[in-house]
This record gives C-alpha cells, structure tokens and sequence, in this order.
C-alpha cells in the first residue's frame, strides 16, 4: 500500500523543501496535502484520512501541540513527526506525552526525516502483520466452528485440490495468494487443509460489488500457472463473518459436485446452468459496451450489466470475453484508466480528483490500478506527460 502524508507548517519555503527533496516514492509514501497552520491542517487530516503527519510546533491558528492533542480524538489517528526550532524538553515531553511518534528539530535533517518516516512505515507493517494474524485465527474459527460475530465485510471462499502437489507448487500459490493479488482485495487468507486441499478466503468492502467476478478472474489466472490443479469450488459471496461457516459447508458441497460432474472448475451458478436472452449476443454486447462507456465514472458491477441485456452473470462474462478478447473487469479499468490519462495530461486535477471523475471512490486503489496498467504512478504519467 501506498502511505498517505500531510505536511503542515507555516513557512512555505520549507513545505515545498519537504515535498521536493524528499524520497516519498522509495519511502512507499505519497503527499496528500499540506497546509499553513493547524486548523487548515485539521481539516485536510478529516478529509484525507493520511497515515503519517509531519508538523511543524509553532504556528499560527492552532499550534502542532494542539493539533496534536485534536489528532487523538480522531477514529483514525495518523503517526505524528513533530517538528521544531527549539531545542526545549518541555515540547519534546508534550509531544510524547499526547503519543507523537517523534521530535525532530530545525533546521530539518532530511535524512533524519527519511530515517524517521521508515520507522513509521515499519511500525505500520508491523501492526499490520499483527491484525493480518489476529484476523486470520478469527476467520479460521468462523470457518470451522461458526461465528457469533458481525461485520460488514464481503467474503469469497474458495476450495482448492491439488493432483500431486510439488512444494514448488505449494510454494507458487502461496506467493500468488500473499503478493500478486494482495491489492485487489483487502485481504487474503490461504489456508492448507491436508497434503492436496487448500482453503483461500477472499474479503472486500461492502461496496466491493464485483467481488465475486475479481475472485473468478483471479482464480482462472493461476489455473494457468499450476498444471496440477484438480478442483476449484467457488463459493457465494456472504456478508458477514456470521455468515463464513454456512458459506463454508456450501462451498465444500460445491468441491463435492465438482468430481460428480466431472468438473475441474465449479460455481452455484455454473451448475444451475439457467440463463436466457432477449438479444443477439452481438446486439447484447454492443448495449453493454455503450452502457458502460456513458456510466464508467459511477459504480458499476457485472451484475447490473448482465441484467441490462437479459443474461446471468457467467454467460455474459464468457460472452463479454469472447467478443472483446478481455474480461469485463479488464475492460472496465482500461476505459477508466485511458480517461485518466486524458486527464492528468490536460488539466491540473489532484490525483483523487481524477480517480473520483473515472469512477474509483479509493484514491490509493486507484493508484495501484493505474500503476499496474501503465507501469508508473498517475504523478509520474503527468510529470512525463510535461516533459513531452
């Protein structure tokens, strides 16, 4: 993930220092905002929801102190760099003491400051790490004893078998499952059942309405890889932690009915195997592709596609491909990023700006997506873009 920093003090000249000398990019870190004193810097905080802030102490409005002591009443506190030209204990203990992650004085040190930002941004990973471990034993106790919890999370389970798996292999799915498609969802959770099972839980938002279909696109992706892949079941998206253990017996009756009928890939869909149309493929495809061309900028799921031309959601999307030669997904984002580039090309637009006018709600999911299909950064593409 991309880590998002404000910066905040009263000098305008070392603002645009911060912003231009520093690495953010290596730092894996990019700058959401700045601002003059600390209630526009409050403001912007509310707004951006940043990881880090770096803050200067004296200013005017609302000095770094208060702005520090506003920072802990937030729902999503950022790490605090505190900065300072006085070389006074007093501010340093203060600053400590309402929890700011450091005290670095003036003139800055820029590589004090980097030195500094990697430490927040390994502290991040760490608690990261923590809750990744906490979450994964409370999804592992949903799956095999039930939950009495509740959450709005989207869950995806996914059983796999495997025809005499190779360390190697084993190895390969993991390394898909905790690297390539980490992004695409808010996690991943892969367990391995015995020698040839393995259980793969997929999460997203509430508002993640493709879900189901990015799952699919996923999972055929590395049947690709693995020659020695058997059976995949893929269950129904559940809402709820509550919900993983019924979803869970499904999915497994799902990985049942895929040796029965002698299938290699399997969904509840697939077997039920219903679907009808009023159109012609051609005319059907044609209406989803202006459909989407007039709506990419809201939210738009295969679901509500597939309705619009009469077709279940498996048969459109084995259509869809066939006649364009990409997914629906892979469609959708090309249409979204070739906007976006049109944009950061020809106007001034902050990057969140953009990613809201192309359709993306998430400025950082937006970031990845951009950097995965244009192989730079939205910042990068522009500054290219003025070179030229």
């Amino acid at each position: 993930m991309t880590y998002k920093v404000v910066l905040v003090d009263d000098e305008s000249l070392i603002l645009r220092s911060l912003e231009k000398i520093i690495d953010w990019e290596s730092l894996n870190c990019e700058v959401a905002g700045t601002a003059n004193d600390g209630q526009k810097a409050l403001s912007l905080i509310k707004e951006m929801k940043p990881e880090v802030v770096v803050t200067d102490i004296c200013m005017p409005e609302m000095n770094g102190l208060d702005l520090l002591r506003e920072i802990q009443q937030l729902q999503a506190q950022p790490k605090v760099i505190l900065l300072s030209g006085y070389n006074d204990f007093q501010y340093a203990k203060e600053g400590l003491r309402n929890n700011a992650f450091d005290y670095l004085l003036k003139p800055i040190d820029h590589d004090e400051l980097e030195k500094c930002l990697e430490r927040v941004i390994i502290t991040y990973e760490d608690e990261k790490k923590k809750k990744y471990d906490y979450r994964k034993n409370l999804i592992f106790e949903a799956l095999t004893f039930g939950s009495s919890l509740k959450d709005d999370y989207v869950y995806v389970i996914v059983k796999v078998e495997f025809n005499k798996l190779s360390l190697t292999d084993e190895q390969q799915i993991r390394e898909w499952a905790n690297q390539d498609i980490v992004d695409t969802f808010l996690d991943v959770f892969f367990y391995k059942v015995d020698q040839s099972n393995y259980l793969l839980v997929f999460v997203g938002s509430k508002e993640d309405i493709d879900i189901q279909l990015k799952v699919q696109s996923e999972i055929q992706e590395v049947t690709n890889r693995i020659s020695t892949l058997m059976k995949i079941a893929v269950g129904k998206k559940v809402i709820g932690i509550d919900n993983l253990y019924e979803s869970y017996l499904r999915t497994s009756k799902l990985h049942q009915s895929a040796s029965f009928l002698k299938m290699k890939w399997v969904t509840e869909e697939e077997i039920k195997n219903e679907y009808h149309s009023i159109a012609s493929p051609d005319v059907a495809i044609n209406t989803a592709k202006s459909y989407l061309l007039e709506n990419f900028t809201k939210e738009i799921g295969i679901e509500n596609v597939a309705r619009l031309v009469e077709f279940s959601v498996s048969h459109f999307s084995v259509l869809f491909k066939q006649k364009t030669g990409v997914t629906f997904l892979d469609y959708l984002t090309n249409l979204r990023i070739e906007h976006a580039c049109v944009l950061l090309k020809t106007t001034d637009l902050k990057t969140y700006e953009i990613a809201e006018m192309v359709g993306y709600s998430d400025q950082r999911y937006f970031s990845q997506v951009f950097k995965k299909r244009v192989s730079v950064t939205p910042s990068q593409y522009r500054k290219q873009g003025n070179v030229s």
